[in-house]
């Protein structure tokens, strides 16, 4: 992280991030893992095995958070402390709701691994989420002790077409977006408020998923708020526009290392 960056939102009315699939979680180290790896392949022979991996994905997140995903969590949130900030956030491992941030100023359009909902159009008089996440822990419980053995869990079925419930994000068919408008509303506003402020701007991770989220629109409130500055951040996709290089600045690493990183990087 450099200096410079905690200067610039030391000296900012307001500070807009965004978070992008950079610093998600990949869930590469599940297939090796001698828990994970049986009930993967389990999955795999399932009806419904891509809504079964969401289970088992959710699991791993909660029961064995990534220690660098959450310690630039934990940086990002010291960075913020005491400003006004609102996160849009593409990633659905849902580490971020576990980092001290206010969750009141951040939305996942994506969705994450909070909310459950059926695929199909059924009965319009039962609620279109399920969101009690005693019923997530359940599931998770019976993951815990289920042996190797997937046919003892009992994954939650809605309660009209009785199809397994699938997480609330972007990839289950269906998916339904009032999981994230309210907070999208809040955002929307709170994002009408920073012309005409000193406006810090800072893209972690954001390529060309979603490029329409944030890279495009964070692009146009910087032209035009000429009081605001943009950093972004990026593995591989940190180049700004001609328009933006004089108050925007460019930093080619990946951002958990950017936001882990102690001190000047240049």
């Amino acid at each position: 992280m450099t200096n410079e960056l905690l200067q610039d939102i030391a000296d900012s009315q307001m500070v807009l991030v965004g978070i992008g699939k950079e610093m998600e979680e990949n869930y590469q180290g599940m297939n090796e893992d001698t828990f994970y790896g049986p009930l993967l392949a389990q999955a795999e022979e399932e009806k419904d095995r891509a809504a079964i991996i969401q289970y088992l994905r959710c699991h791993y997140v909660r029961r064995h958070p990534n220690p660098r995903i959450k310690k630039a969590y934990e940086k990002l949130t010291a960075l913020l402390d005491g400003k006004n900030y609102f996160i849009l956030s593409l990633s659905e491992d849902d580490y971020i709701f576990n980092s001290g941030l206010d969750r009141e100023r951040i939305v996942t359009p994506c969705g994450g691994f909070r909310e459950l909902q059926c695929t199909e159009k059924c009965n319009a008089e039962q609620e279109s989420l399920v969101t009690d996440d005693k019923v997530i822990l359940q599931v998770l419980e019976e993951i815990d002790n289920c042996n190797g053995d997937l046919s003892s869990v009992d994954f939650p079925v809605c309660t009209d077409c009785c199809g397994i419930l699938w997480f609330n994000r972007i990839e289950t068919p269906g998916y339904r977006e009032e999981g994230y408008l309210t907070q999208w509303e809040k955002y929307t506003k709170w994002l009408q408020g920073t012309l005409n402020h000193k406006l810090c701007i800072l893209e972690l991770g954001a390529g060309m998923e979603y490029p329409s989220v944030i890279r495009f629109p964070f692009e146009k409130v910087a032209f035009f708020n000429q009081k605001s500055v943009f950093y972004r951040v990026h593995g591989k996709l940190p180049y700004l526009t001609e328009e933006l290089s004089e108050r925007g600045i460019s930093a080619k690493t990946d951002a958990i290392t950017f936001l882990s990183e102690e001190g000047n990087q240049g």
